[in-house]
């Protein structure tokens, strides 16, 4: 029995395939892109303007040249990253516009885009790092505005910087595949490839719920499948919103986007490497707002685990989320039930992963270090109890005797292996607590936040290299971020 079946069946999992199926044969997804839809045309499938269907027979073909792992590269890695197989790869918050400072939420600068970016790249926890868009876009060239942040990710992160991208915002859309192409294949000479053999990218993408995908989108699609890198496809439907009312329905209807996404790339490339994603969530109907931190959120992780289970595929959900709006109880609640099922149900990408607050909008640096907290506890959580011989310790127990002490000398190995020690939650006596002066445990991370920060250092990049993304980088971090 496999984790995600706590929560759901497989023939349950089996009917919400059927039910996509339907969807595609009967009511098709919009694909905003003519280029896509003569493809899709030719291999099968039924086109109405942009409105396409899909046999279940095209679907089954595509499923058929379904990858469950594949491995990613970067010159920052001794041997390459498997991705699939419950590889529960961690990447930190990404793509907020706002953060808490000190309890004030506002708009992000550079200098906390920044500081973002160093928190990642000293995490214990995250495998992989990104860095935001950054604000200010002063004295940039056009190739620095769409190029400045995936090479300034790719000089100065010590992890694989896979899902840096370039910046196609205000790029006309006659233009995305030909500037994301560029892109990809400066990442591409960065990290030293030719041709097609080995991925080094992951780009994203997104559906457009309901039931359509973006023409932009597409475009980023195929330089992406064309230059033989990985691609996510990830919905995130509002139930009553963009979505039906229901988590079934909701789920039918988002696999259904993601499956036309996904027999779209595998005709661009049938050998891409495909991550199958889902990240919606609820909706709060008083606020009318997407909600993320809800019991609902975290069975959609079991329900996409489900399903690229059945499509063979590794998967992308959860991470650690919450809509709260500081780095308080309730996104202690929230993102610990959330990363638990992130964990627990074997997410092979886990976007989102650690800060973020405000249903994606916002980051807490303090909650970052708390989010790795939590993936530790859920980690040692899915180890278990280990009860090999060796382990019951039957000597320790026959010296020790009746009413006797297992405390002597140091710590013993053994013990530092099976209990969990937290770096910044509060564990001593009450009195020993208070009269050290009461502090919170968001006192401890705020300082623990500047401490990491200021750990960081740049690694050292070759000349050659340098001189591939060296016209790209934005002036301000040509020498030291």
């Amino acid at each position: 029995m496999k984790n995600y079946e706590k929560y759901i069946s497989k023939s349950a999992i089996e009917k919400i395939h059927e039910k996509s199926l339907y969807i595609l044969e009967n009511i098709g997804v919009q694909v905003e892109h003519d280029k896509a839809c003569a493809l899709l045309k030719q291999h099968g499938a039924q086109v109405e303007g942009h409105l396409v269907r899909l046999s279940a027979e095209m679907v089954d073909a595509a499923l058929a040249l379904a990858k469950p792992t594949f491995d990613l590269y970067s010159s920052t890695l001794d041997k390459p990253l498997t991705v699939g197989g419950g590889s529960s790869l961690v990447g930190p918050a990404s793509s907020n516009i706002y953060i808490n400072d000190d309890g004030y939420i506002r708009k992000m600068d550079d200098h906390d885009v920044i500081r973002q970016f160093k928190l990642s790249d000293t995490s214990p926890v995250t495998d992989f790092n990104s860095i935001n868009f950054t604000v200010d876009h002063t004295h940039m060239s056009d190739d620095q505005l769409k190029y400045g942040n995936m090479v300034t990710a790719l000089k100065y992160s010590h992890k694989p910087a896979c899902t840096a991208r370039p910046n196609m915002f205000n790029v006309p859309e006659e233009q995305i595949y030909s500037e994301y192409k560029r892109g990809v294949d400066l990442f591409k000479a960065f990290e030293g490839i030719e041709g097609n053999e080995k991925i080094v990218h992951v780009g994203l993408m997104n559906t457009l719920t309901p039931l359509a995908l973006h023409g932009g989108q597409i475009d980023m699609a195929y330089a992406i499948c064309e230059a033989g890198q990985a691609i996510w496809l990830a919905p995130c439907g509002m139930p009553l919103m963009t979505a039906p009312a229901s988590i079934a329905g909701m789920m039918a209807m988002t696999n259904a986007e993601v499956l036309m996404g996904y027999v779209l790339c595998k005709l661009i490339n049938p050998d891409c490497a495909f991550i199958y994603g889902n990240t919606s969530g609820s909706t709060d109907m008083r606020a009318v707002q997407l909600t993320i931190g809800t019991p609902e959120t975290a069975l959609v992780c079991y329900v996409t685990a489900g399903l690229a289970d059945y499509y063979h595929l590794p998967f992308r959900t959860g991470g650690g989320l919450s809509d709260a709006k500081d780095c308080d109880i309730q996104a202690g609640m929230e993102s610990m039930m959330m990363i638990e099922a992130s964990v627990d149900c074997g997410a092979d990408f886990i976007h989102h992963g650690c800060g973020t607050i405000g249903a994606f909008n916002v980051i807490s640096f303090e909650k970052f270090l708390m989010d790795e907290e939590a993936y530790t506890m859920a980690w040692r959580m899915q180890r278990g109890v280990n009860c090999e011989d060796k382990l019951f310790l039957m000597k320790d127990i026959e010296k020790t005797g009746p009413r006797g002490t297992f405390l002597s000398g140091r710590t013993p190995k053994t013990y530092r292996q099976e209990f969990f020690m937290s770096k910044y939650m509060n564990k001593e006596d009450p009195n020993q607590w208070q009269n050290a002066g009461s502090k919170s445990v968001r006192s401890v991370l705020k300082e623990a936040v500047e401490t990491r920060i200021a750990a960081y250092t740049a690694p050292d990049i070759s000349g050659d290299r340098l001189k591939i993304i060296e016209a790209y980088l934005p002036d301000s971090y040509k020498e030291s971020i």
